[in-house]
């Protein structure tokens, strides 16, 4: 049951995250940080539309257009790629 309740408030979160960054990226960003807290505590997986909008590495939010580039790359295997503009960092998702 706390698992359940963990995964809502993480939606939750992301949905928030979502809505008030256009005003306020660092709130948005508070957000996703906070997500990121109870998923470690309560050891749940973020869901995968959720973990594509956060930064591995400087844990922030991804807004496409505004703080990162996403482009679809077909050398080697195809994958996309989403690079953050806060921290320049490059995350590759491949794709079939």
């Amino acid at each position: 049951m706390m698992k359940d309740i963990a995964r809502q408030r993480i939606e939750v979160l992301f949905r928030e995250a979502e809505s008030v960054f256009r005003r306020d990226p660092e709130l948005a960003n508070e957000y996703v940080r906070l997500a990121l807290r109870i998923a470690k505590r309560a050891r749940v997986r973020i869901p995968r539309e959720c973990r594509y909008r956060v930064c591995k590495y400087c844990k922030s939010f991804l807004w496409p257009g505004v703080n990162a580039v996403v482009r679809i790359r077909q050398r080697r295997s195809p994958h996309v790629v989403i690079k953050c503009l806060v921290c320049g960092r490059i995350r590759r998702i491949p794709y079939k």
